[in-house]
């Protein structure tokens, strides 16, 4: 970790961290606080001993790297906050990243850190992105629901959200991860109905107030996107489904459906073909990611498009 500039506070400061994910709720809502408490940077990791580039860029038949990712320590004084954003994860090496986070907060005396996550759902754009908890310490749950959160059902948060949460805990430091609840189709575009939701929940555990206007304005640009991919889904659902086969609500209670049996790719959303794309590679590399691999294909109706390809991930075992 490179240290820039060497932060005292005059009292033990709250930690928050997010990383990419589902919808971007996470990083989306964490750099929104930062920005608003101008919170400055003092510290950062580098993360090209740990990412290794898997593309090349072209710009006008010359090519160039990609950016390196960055992940960046913030603070911010009364109240004492430090912020880390990061906007890669580090593969295999993770785990060090999360071990240089941990060290900085005992360092700091650090006596809470707050995460941030997405939790996919049946609903439509149109219902209200509720706050769910998840944490590590059973004492913290009369506190987190008297500041009106549920604790998130039975389930896995997977990434270094919910990482975080174990391996804080093994070091005696309490950890909370706040998940918003998005509409499942959004899982791979940046949702910022959900970010809103988990801005002010960082507002009431830091005590901190400031202008939310530019992240509402951003959720009503945003609307028109997520009515126009709910309206096209309704023109093939008919029974009930954001994910082909399973239940979907909108706002008006009104259930829609697609028989599988009707599905072309052409059908598909973009962002659903791009990340199956993603899964094709990664489970090039890691043959334990095909299980999840043909779920998502099973679960679109795409299985006899992509069954010879599919197939074609085993071919040398």
């Amino acid at each position: 970790m490179n240290i820039l500039n060497r932060i005292h506070f005059n009292s033990a400061p709250t930690l928050l961290a997010a990383w990419t994910g589902a919808g971007n709720v996470g990083i989306l809502s964490m750099d929104f606080f930062r920005r608003k408490l101008d919170a400055q940077m003092f510290a950062q990791i580098d993360m090209s001993q740990f990412v290794t580039p898997d593309s090349i860029i072209v710009n006008a038949g010359v090519t160039h790297f990609p950016e390196t990712p960055q992940s960046i320590f913030y603070h911010r004084h009364n109240p004492d906050i430090v912020l880390f954003e990061s906007n890669a994860h580090a593969g295999e090496h993770d785990m060090e990243v999360i071990r240089t986070i941990l060290e900085l907060a005992r360092e700091l005396n650090v006596p809470r850190i707050y995460t941030a996550a997405a939790l996919p759902q049946p609903m439509s754009h149109t219902s209200k992105s509720e706050v769910l908890y998840a944490c590590n310490n059973p004492g913290l749950r009369n506190e987190l629901e008297m500041q009106g959160l549920r604790a998130m059902p039975d389930g896995v948060i997977s990434g270094l959200n919910g990482l975080m949460l174990g391996f804080a805990g093994a070091r005696g430091i309490d950890a909370v991860c706040l998940l918003a609840t998005i509409p499942a189709y959004a899982s791979g575009l940046t949702y910022p109905r959900a970010a809103l939701e988990i801005v002010k929940c960082l507002a009431v555990v830091t005590n901190v107030s400031f202008d939310i206007r530019e992240l509402e304005q951003d959720v009503d640009s945003a609307e028109p996107m997520f009515a126009d991919i709910e309206e096209k889904l309704k023109d093939f659902f008919s029974t009930g489904s954001m994910g082909l086969g399973e239940e979907f609500q909108n706002g008006d209670g009104d259930e829609i459906n697609i028989p599988k049996e009707k599905i072309e790719k052409d059908d598909i959303p973009k962002y659903v073909m791009d990340r199956i794309e993603r899964m094709f590679i990664t489970a090039k590399k890691n043959k334990e990611k095909a299980r999840e691999l043909k779920s998502e294909l099973d679960k679109w109706g795409l299985y006899k498009f992509y069954e010879d390809r599919f197939l074609d991930l085993f071919e040398n075992e």
